[in-house]
């Protein structure tokens, strides 16, 4: 009987072993792309995901940061856009089941530049954790709210920043603005979605 119950024990053992699902593990600034490793995840993980993020400040080089890793309990796709006066933010999630299936790109749906009819203060400050909206932004595609957002921001390799913008989001709700990935985002001490003007 002893050995029955081993048997069955070491069986639903093996079979949990090969229940975890491997995602490719990795991040970088260079591009939207990296590759690493496989990595088996704990055994409450169900999911790869891929994030990727594009900040691009009117005359200068986009900024980009990739993260791939096991997805935490819960996590679904995202896309993300804020705009404000000469800044652009983009962040896709893209969350999936197989093993390996966050390797390869991923990349952004096109921009959709159609004026929406909604508007938002707007500003863009480096340093502070406030600013003081004195212009206005024309919102365009699905960015149909406004945002207002200040923390402790890390947009490269450099040590993080505080800043603060005011512009046009796709979230409607606060809840919607993802905070993360986690290597990106230090603190939001401010994160207000509202109704355009």
């Amino acid at each position: 009987m002893k050995a029955l119950l081993a048997s069955i024990s070491i069986l639903f053992a093996f079979i949990s072993r090969g229940n975890a699902i491997e995602c490719e593990v990795c991040s970088g600034q260079a591009s939207m792309d990296c590759s690493g490793e496989l990595v088996t995840c704990d055994q409450t993980v169900e999911s790869c995901q891929t994030a990727i993020t594009d900040m691009t400040f009117e005359g200068l080089d986009p900024m980009y940061a990739v993260f791939k890793n096991c997805s935490d309990v819960g996590a679904k796709n995202i896309l993300h856009r804020f705009a404000a006066k000469d800044v652009f933010y983009q962040q896709r999630v893209e969350v999936c089941q197989t093993n390996g299936c966050n390797k390869g790109p991923l990349q952004f749906p096109p921009k959709n530049t159609t004026l929406n009819g909604v508007k938002c203060p707007t500003c863009v400050v480096a340093g502070e954790l406030s600013c003081e909206a004195t212009e206005v932004v024309e919102c365009v595609g699905k960015m149909t709210s406004c945002l207002y957002i200040a923390g402790t921001f890390r947009i490269t390799a450099a040590p993080p920043v505080k800043s603060a913008y005011h512009g046009c989001t796709s979230a409607e709700f606060a809840e919607q603005v993802p905070i993360g990935p986690a290597d990106t985002v230090q603190e939001v001490v401010t994160l207000i979605v509202s109704k355009g003007v």
